[in-house]
């Protein structure tokens, strides 16, 4: 990630930055705003818990975590089985091992 950047320009500029990046929610309403979005017939598709899939499920968006990032499932099942509402926030609704296990939906 960029937060070591981000720190170093807050810390030159005396002043705490406003993040516009997942998971901050500013990005979706953004295009939301310019675009007619359904919340509910929108999925999040992303390889982190902790900006893709928070970011989806923040915005009531459907989430959907590929395993070829730094997440594994492991580690999501971990969080599904927390009573913590901050872990639980982290749990995408599907997963899939590749991306690519998504081509053949497509082609319906």
């Amino acid at each position: 990630g960029t937060g070591c950047l981000v720190k170093a320009v807050e810390t030159a500029a005396q002043r705490e930055a406003f993040i516009v990046g997942k998971p901050n929610r500013y990005m979706f309403d953004c295009v939301a705003s310019e675009f007619d979005i359904d919340p509910a017939r929108t999925i999040m598709v992303g390889d982190r818990l902790d900006t893709d899939i928070l970011m989806g499920n923040s915005c009531g968006l459907t989430t959907l975590l590929t395993l070829t990032g730094v997440t594994t499932l492991d580690e999501v099942k971990g969080h599904q089985e927390s009573s913590c509402p901050a872990r639980q926030s982290l749990v995408p609704n599907y997963y899939v091992d590749s991306i690519a296990d998504l081509l053949p939906a497509l082609g319906d």
